[in-house]
């Protein structure tokens, strides 16, 4: 599959050795006509070959970043904020010569069985007006990078029960079922629109086979906190680092707080 999609995207004049060729005019150019074309660059970077010393600095790199990050974050004090920061952490990796691409997905938490909590769903397909139910980075070696599962409205005590930093890199796989991904509420309009549960997510999620082919879903457990990460569609912020507006860091723009507090801290892949 990479050597195909290498090919393709050659033939069209974009650079696959830059890591943000999702940015360039020749790719723009062809998504207008295939719409699955960040799916496909998703694919691509997920299955390229990486030398062991790529990924030891990129876990360098992106531990130091998600520090910064985080902090940042959480002093921000923002919920509900993980489409924005995904991008933002996948745009400041970029600069840092790292592959990485932002998912939007579901995230099924089961908490500890003597916690008393609930299992909580951050269902992709729901009748809300939110954008995204959850979002987060993949970046090899990681799996799964999100660092704002922690920072959402919870009810209870969820919250203690959550790390404020996940990056994992070897996860069981796992599978996405119609209760992971979409909302109960919008389960029963298919029903009456007599649409088979075995197509739901065909029609609700329709992406979200083949972007699993290359990044399936996991399960992570950390502490006895069981989360499902399913994978449903990929996106990328339209604009560059310096251009991003939709946060502030004490004050700071994203650019401004990456040259503050990233830029010189952190390394990057040379």
């Amino acid at each position: 599959m990479y050597a195909e999609l290498k090919q393709e995207f050659q033939s069209k004049g974009i650079p696959v050795d830059k890591v943000d060729f999702f940015d360039h005019p020749n790719f723009l150019r062809a998504e207008q006509f295939d719409d699955s074309y960040l799916v496909k660059f998703a694919k691509f970077v997920a299955e390229q070959t990486y030398s062991d010393e790529y990924l030891d600095k990129a876990e360098e790199i992106i531990t130091g970043v998600c520090s910064v990050l985080s902090s940042e974050l959480i002093e921000n004090g923002r919920e509900g904020a993980c489409a924005d920061i995904a991008g933002i952490l996948s745009r400041i990796l970029e600069r840092k010569g790292v592959w990485s691409c932002c998912i939007n997905g579901s995230s099924t938490i089961e908490f500890p069985k003597n916690s008393g909590e609930e299992t909580t769903y951050f269902w992709a397909v729901d009748n809300t007006n939110v954008a995204a139910a959850h979002a987060w980075v993949f970046a090899p070696p990681f799996s799964i990078i999100d660092i704002t599962l922690k920072q959402q409205p919870y009810t209870g005590n969820k919250k203690q029960f959550i790390p404020e930093i996940i990056c994992i890199k070897d996860a069981e796989n796992a599978i996405s079922h119609v209760e992971d991904i979409i909302s109960p509420e919008v389960v029963l309009q298919m029903n009456m629109q007599r649409v088979p549960k075995d197509r739901m997510l065909e029609f609700g999620a329709s992406q979200l086979q083949q972007i699993q082919d290359s990044i399936p879903a996991k399960l992570v457990t950390i502490d006895e906190t069981r989360i499902k990460y399913s994978p449903v569609a990929i996106f990328a912020t339209d604009k560059s680092l310096p251009k991003i507006k939709t946060m502030k860091f004490s004050g700071l723009s994203p650019f401004q707080m990456y040259k503050q507090k990233i830029e010189k801290q952190v390394g990057k892949i040379t």
